[in-house]
């Protein structure tokens, strides 16, 4: 069912965008055809989650802030879809891991590594996350730029306004695209918790979270070369 209900989601949301926003998607040809990998997105809109599923050649799982599933309707469609809840301002480790299996078992897992929306509609910088996501599950990172959603749905807009809207996907990074470094405490469980999954995200140390802010730089500096191509 939510297979289904994705589907049609996604060719209604296909046909929002591309005759109310002249919708354009270039590098659709870097999304993998097959297996796990975490989609990096910048974020600047609400519009952003629905174009990216639209806009994206797989189905993609995202991750949403808990307190949206509230809205009775909002948080209808985002089951219906498969969105995964997320807490926000604590170290959500059920989510965390959830999003580890789905990539390990193949499916791709969008997210949005600045955090939050960003206010001036600029790019931000990508938080460590999006390494530790990739580095856990060994997966590809597929960056991803969206341009025209801050001015088609600024924060704060009522109602949507007549803009272009771009989307250019570009070439994946490697989990292992960063500083070499001490890779043990990457997936490692805890041998003071018995029973513990190695699945499970284990504490990262100094190191580890290095190599996690290294590969989100990576991430922001391939965002710049992507918005210099739409730019140009």
């Amino acid at each position: 069912m939510i297979a289904f209900c994705y589907a049609i989601s996604k060719l209604a949301l296909w046909v929002f965008f591309r005759l109310g926003f002249g919708l354009e998607v270039t590098g659709a040809e870097h999304v993998p055809r097959a297996g796990g990998f975490v989609l990096a997105s910048n974020h600047v809109s609400y519009f952003d989650p629905p174009l990216l599923g639209a806009a994206c050649p797989r189905r993609l799982h995202f991750m949403a802030r808990a307190t949206l599933f509230q809205h009775w309707l909002l948080g209808a469609f985002m089951r219906s879809v498969g969105v995964m809840p997320l807490q926000r301002g604590q170290s959500d480790l059920p989510g965390l891991r959830l999003a580890i299996q789905r990539l390990r078992r193949g499916e791709p897992v969008a997210i949005f590594p600045e955090g939050a929306r960003q206010p001036n509609g600029r790019l931000g910088q990508a938080r460590r996350g999006v390494g530790l996501l990739a580095m856990q599950a060994q997966v590809p990172i597929v960056p991803v730029v969206v341009r025209g959603t801050f001015e088609a749905l600024p924060l704060g807009a009522r109602w949507p306004r007549r803009a272009k809207i771009r989307v250019a996907f570009g070439p994946s990074i490697s989990y292992t695209d960063a500083p070499a470094s001490d890779a043990s405490t990457l997936a490692t469980p805890d041998p003071r918790r018995p029973g513990q999954a190695g699945a499970e995200p284990a504490p990262a140390g100094a190191a580890a979270r290095g190599r996690h802010e290294a590969l989100a730089n990576v991430v922001t500096h391939r965002w710049h070369r992507l918005a210099d191509q739409l730019n140009g």
